[in-house]
């Protein structure tokens, strides 16, 4: 999985393949350089992992971002749900055309 500056590795799945998919892939380029690590959190060496349901409109927008697994940090939970809102996702395909779909996603925020 790729590392974003500042420690931060996305769950990105995979890209999946053209046509039909029924599900949302990969965040598009760019997606690990707007999740930031929260200096506060890093200074104090906290790192974790947070679980998060999204909802991925058909043009690829995170319209919810939910936390399903804390990481035990308020700092590091918002980071994640904050930042991952302004990612684009490759959108979930029906017959060859867009759909809104759903994905669970994972950021890990590690020291490096």
């Amino acid at each position: 999985m790729p590392l974003a500056t500042g420690g931060v590795r996305l769950g990105a799945g995979n890209l999946g393949s053209p046509g039909e998919s029924r599900t949302v892939g990969a965040p598009q380029p760019g997606c690990e350089d707007v999740i930031g690590y929260p200096a506060s959190e890093r200074q104090r060496g906290v790192t974790g992992a947070v679980n998060l349901r999204l909802r991925i409109s058909d043009d690829g927008r995170v319209v919810e971002a939910r936390i399903i697994g804390s990481s035990g940090s308020f700092a590091l939970d918002e980071a994640a749900q904050r930042g991952v809102r302004r990612c684009r996702f490759f959108p979930a395909l029906r017959d060859g055309m867009p759909i809104w779909g759903s994905r669970d996603y994972r950021v890990v925020f590690r020291l490096e």
